[in-house]
């Protein structure tokens, strides 16, 4: 990650959080992650919001330090733990190629808030910002349509383009569930866009503009109503 600032600044896709809390945020994250794949856990730890606190008086120095202590525990863990090995997790695959493959999206999407709070922030890699956008349609729109109040899902159809590569990702939102949408099956509406700008729209992190929007607008607006942010 980007260099933690001596003076905690805003950052701006995250308007809630300074510098330092988007680092504690992470940190405290790749922690519990740790824990559940290093105990082998197969519930949810029921103290996981309290559990490893970070420092809240320490240096920028000591939270870049405390940071990376976690953050290496972890990335041992994932080279040292079979994928396949079973653990809780909050998505339907319960195991640690869940969190292989979440916690390297989640640290990519919040390297580019934190350099966008210190500077110029760069694209997501384009291999990288593929499987995210796919993972956020295979498990982040079931995971929060099940823990918020949302209106019924009536048939929606929405398709995600690349345009610097072939990725392609569409699904209909079916009012007893996701259903891949066929390549034939017309779109209620269709964003274009590099593989980052799409995943960093569907983080909920930059607007529809950079993007190439055809369809129905309002369909488009009803995305993040059906599929509201965390």
């Amino acid at each position: 990650m980007a260099a933690v600032p001596d003076t905690p600044l805003p950052v701006p896709s995250c308007p809630d959080w300074t510098t330092a809390d988007l680092v504690r945020h992470l940190g405290r994250v790749q922690r519990l992650v740790n824990h559940v794949i290093v105990e082998r856990l197969e519930t949810m730890p029921p103290d996981r919001k309290t559990m490893f606190r970070a420092p809240t008086d320490a240096t920028a120095d000591d939270l870049a330090d405390w940071f990376a202590e976690g953050a290496t525990a972890l990335a041992e863990t994932f080279r040292s733990t079979d994928p396949k090995t079973a653990v809780w997790t909050w998505g339907d695959v319960h195991g640690v190629s869940f969190w292989l493959r979440m916690q390297t999206i989640e640290a990519a999407v919040h390297r580019w808030d934190l350099e966008g709070a210190i500077g110029s922030p760069q694209p997501v890699d384009k291999e990288l910002a593929g499987d995210g956008v796919a993972q956020f349609l295979d498990d982040v729109i079931p995971f929060r349509r099940r823990t918020k109040s949302v209106p019924p899902m009536e048939g929606e159809r929405y398709r995600f383009r690349q345009t610097d590569g072939s990725g392609v990702w569409s699904v209909a939102l079916e009012p007893d569930g996701l259903r891949p949408l066929g390549e034939d099956e017309p779109a209620d509406a269709e964003l274009a866009g590099t593989a980052s700008d799409l995943l960093l729209f569907l983080w909920h992190r930059i607007p529809g503009e950079p993007l190439l929007v055809s369809g129905d607008a309002k369909a488009l607006q009803r995305f993040f109503v059906l599929v509201p942010t965390v």
